[in-house]
């Protein structure tokens, strides 16, 4: 999974060996462990932590360790739709597209 190989990358570039006492595999699944308590702590996205609204406490990485997740956004070749889905393309790299997804934690294009 992402997160996980993302986590591992983070805590080499730390210096950090863990044993983890559980690997999710996915995660919704190790939010809801930190938040029932059966977890001490867990490595997930800022978007999970937000999502969480305030059930478990987010501790950012320093940028000098932490790994950055990066997704594409393309449009089929050949779509059946494709106006619309470069609509959306110009709506997700627009100033309100960024903003919308800059409240879910989400880093800037």
């Amino acid at each position: 999974m992402p997160a996980g190989k993302y986590a591992l990358q983070a805590l080499t570039k730390a210096g950090v060996a863990v044993t983890p006492k559980s690997l999710e595999t996915d995660v919704k699944s190790v939010v809801s462990k930190v938040e029932l308590g059966e977890a001490d702590a867990g490595i997930v996205y800022t978007t999970d932590v937000r999502a969480a609204d305030g059930k478990v406490e987010g501790v950012p990485i320093p940028a000098a360790d932490n790994v950055v997740a990066t997704y594409p956004l393309v449009s089929v070749k050949g779509s059946a739709n494709s106006v619309a889905a470069h609509a959306f393309i110009a709506y997700v790299l627009s100033a309100t597209g960024q903003s919308m997804l800059e409240s879910f934690g989400f880093l800037h294009a």
